[in-house]
């Protein structure tokens, strides 16, 4: 079915040419049709827009409309003849007047694009600590720093490294044992601890053996 673009028979509503402003597009839904006046909603906003005889409309039955405005001795059909209440049309404006230099019936509104994702919370920054072991079980180590003792949760995902770990840790296991972390580190060890503040508690992520105590 052909649409047809209808030059309306309205008042002049403008004192400036429109054609000199800043032309934007916006897509809704039309809630009502005045004389001179059409209100869109468009993404949960009324806008209402001046339409005179320079707004084209583009509709279905626009070029019926158009003849038997002429028939009827008028310019072209009212605003109100054309459009109706209900339907999803493009409006081309010129904002400074709110003046609808086009109108055109489309069949459906695009939905509002998805809101935007809030940015992920940043990872905490992983620190490190060194120091002599003081106390050591299987899911905690404390390790005697500088300036004071510092404890740490571990877990089976924390990593154990130093010279020969590996080679014990595969004894222990052909042995049939499960490796811990007292399996390695002692009391008296020197250790670099990587770890990450989760919920107030330090979490071990790495503990590395720099020198077994002698």
């Amino acid at each position: 079915m052909k649409r047809i673009i209808v030059m309306l028979a309205c008042a002049v509503l403008v004192l400036s040419s429109p054609a000199l402003a800043q032309t934007k597009t916006v897509k809704g839904k039309v809630t009502t049709v005045g004389a001179n006046t059409i209100t869109v909603n468009v993404a949960g906003k009324d806008m209402t827009f001046n339409v005179d005889t320079k707004t084209n409309v583009v509709a279905r039955g626009g070029g019926t409309k158009t003849r038997e405005a002429q028939s009827a001795g008028k310019t072209g059909p009212g605003i109100a003849e054309v459009l109706k209440a209900g339907e999803s049309v493009e409006v081309a404006y010129h904002e400074a007047e709110m003046h609808a230099d086009t109108v055109r019936v489309i069949a459906s509104v695009p939905p509002p694009p998805p809101p935007a994702k809030a940015d992920a919370a940043p990872k905490p920054k992983a620190m490190t600590a060194t120091g002599v072991v003081s106390a050591v079980s299987g899911n905690s180590l404390t390790v005697k720093e500088k300036t004071g003792d510092a404890s740490f949760t571990v877990d089976s995902k924390t990593v154990v490294s130093g010279t020969g770990l590996g080679t014990a840790g595969r004894k222990l296991q052909e042995a049939g044992g499960k490796p811990t972390l007292g399996e390695f580190v002692k009391e008296g060890d020197t250790v670099t601890v990587t770890y990450m503040e989760e919920g107030g508690a330090k979490k071990a992520e790495k503990v590395r053996i720099v020198k077994k105590k002698l």
